[in-house]
């Protein structure tokens, strides 16, 4: 460990807010003492005999956790290296490879948009993902608000404190340093993949722009240069419609003299006949009138004359629409030859106008087909360099995710070096034969009798059950992975047992003198009857 290494110690137990009453150490043995017997396998079964298990010891031991600082941060890394973190992150392309192609293309219009097209998917990212493994650190958000919390009781603790045994970190401070820096690199290299995606979507915006604002420009200058060539066309061709118009105008005054001169006779003769057809039905409608009369006055000559005269008129009527008919068929004729002669007229007038203007509309047509193809680029231009941005800021949303959550990955920094900080335990040995079986006890809060207490002793279950609850569900967790590294690392294995009998807390007569103190405190609290204060008595003797 380096000089600049201090070494922290947190508390195995605290009092809950219910209680008042001190807690002593040996009322804390005292109550792992009983845990332990009560977990302890008595034997027994009718059928299955269970072997009956011996506690090999009982003791208190200190489990390392590194805190380094780093990067506003206090990494936390698991001394026994019973953790590992995976940090998962996306591949995304090469940016520098994208931003110097880009460069290079940039000088020209025509290698710039060729550029663009072949790069359209360059900023696709792929669904595989790169990991990196990181040795010992505890990362999970459950943990590390617990810890923080329990952080704000670590003390400095000295180091030849003879009543503390601390296991050994497994990782040293050179393996941390080491892993720090790839921590390190890798955040590194995620900056300046951010630092050359925002350059790149910045040296995109600013080429696109320059090279529309060139466009446009061109298009000014095409504009210009045929607004002169138009104004001196349009002044040419000027006299040339204003005489084709006046022909035309003049055309279509004799025509439609012409035409009135056809209509009129015709009209006029329309007129007089409809006329005679309206003295005719109602010269009809008198004479059945006078026929109806007669008829009512039983006069039947007169009835016959009047009806006799109704169908001379008809006659007359039917001759009359016949005309009339006629007439129409006139009209229309007329009609439509003016009609035929007023297109033929105007067709010649447009095709003598197209011809006129021919030259003016070849120059309009070249300026709006040399306008079309550059606001065509543009377009174009525009299109892909917002098609790549967007894939761009894709890119750049993994890798800020990528930042964050390294930037999660510890607690908020509270020291600025590193640190040793041990959290207490207890740990039980059993054994039958040559099987043997651990137990861990994690830091608990200690709890005053209560109603709840007692009813839970009422149903049957011991109420010193109820003195010492689990403080934190996640360090409880880390120290329970002691268990496994126990059961397939025998060289552990052996450390941890040899260690054990050598601080066992119930070895030696002045060790189990101070659990039986304790003993008698937790009876005196209610926490014991008197049948069970005489049993685990007579046991620890």
């Amino acid at each position: 460990m380096s000089q600049e290494t201090s070494k922290k110690v947190l508390p195995f137990s605290v009092l809950a807010e219910n209680r008042t009453e001190p807690f002593m150490d040996e009322m804390e043995k005292a109550s792992l003492y009983c845990f332990a017997e009560l977990e302890r396998q008595k034997g027994g079964g009718l059928i299955l005999k269970k072997p009956e298990e011996k506690t090999v010891f009982l003791t208190k031991l200190f489990y390392p956790i590194w805190l380094v600082p780093w990067n506003k941060l206090n990494l936390i890394f698991d001394g026994l290296k019973t953790k590992t973190h995976q940090l998962t992150y996306r591949g995304i392309p090469e940016a520098e490879t994208f931003l110097e192609n880009m460069q290079r293309s940039s000088r020209t219009l025509e290698t710039y948009l060729a550029f663009l097209s072949d790069n359209l998917s360059y900023f696709q990212v792929s669904s595989d993902e790169k990991a990196m493994s990181i040795e010992a650190l505890i990362s999970e958000q459950g943990f590390l608000s617990e810890f923080e919390q329990y952080l704000s009781e670590a003390r400095e603790v000295e180091e030849s404190s003879p009543k503390m045994v601390f296991l050994p970190p497994v990782i040293d401070e050179t393996a941390i340093t080491h892993t720090i820096q790839e921590l390190e690199k890798l955040r590194s290299d995620f900056k300046a993949d951010l630092a050359v995606l925002h350059e790149s979507m910045k040296q995109l915006s600013r080429t696109t722009r320059n090279l529309v604002k060139t466009i446009r420009g061109k298009i000014r200058a095409i504009k210009e240069e045929f607004g002169e060539k138009i104004k001196k066309q349009e002044e040419i061709v000027a006299p040339k419609l204003k005489r084709i118009n006046e022909e035309y105008d003049e055309q279509i005054v004799k025509l439609t003299k012409k035409f009135e001169e056809q209509f009129l006779p015709l009209q006029k003769e329309q007129v007089k006949l409809e006329k005679l057809k309206e003295q005719a039905i109602k010269k009809i409608e008198r004479c059945n009138i006078e026929a109806k009369t007669c008829a009512a006055n039983d006069d039947v000559v007169g009835e016959r004359k009047w009806k006799e005269k109704a169908n001379e008129t008809k006659k007359e009527l039917s001759e009359i629409e016949k005309q009339i008919k006629t007439i129409e068929e006139r009209i229309k004729a007329v009609e439509e030859s003016k009609s035929l002669e007023t297109f033929k007229l105007r067709s010649e007038w447009e095709a003598r106008i197209k011809e006129a203007k021919k030259d003016l509309l070849e120059l309009e047509s070249s300026r709006e087909a040399k306008i079309q193809i550059h606001e065509e680029e543009i377009e174009r231009l525009e299109g892909l360099t917002a098609s790549i941005i967007q894939q761009i800021n894709n890119v750049v949303k993994l890798r800020e995710a990528d930042l964050l959550s390294i930037d999660k990955l510890g607690i908020q920094q509270k020291y600025k070096t590193v640190n040793l900080v041990y959290v207490p335990f207890y740990l039980v040995c059993y054994q039958f034969e040559t099987k043997r079986r651990y137990l861990v006890f994690p830091p608990s809060v200690a709890n005053s009798m209560s109603f709840i207490a007692k009813l839970k002793g009422t149903l049957g279950k011991a109420k010193v059950k109820q003195l010492l609850v689990p403080r934190f569900k996640a360090v409880t967790s880390l120290l329970e992975g002691l268990l496994p590294l126990i059961e397939k690392d025998a060289a552990f294995a052996r450390e941890i047992y040899e260690t054990g009998e050598k601080t066992d807390v119930l070895k030696g007569a002045s060790a189990r003198e101070e659990i039986k103190t304790g003993l008698e405190k937790l009876k005196f609290e209610g926490w014991l009857s008197d049948k069970e204060y005489a049993a685990f008595s007579e046991k620890l003797a």
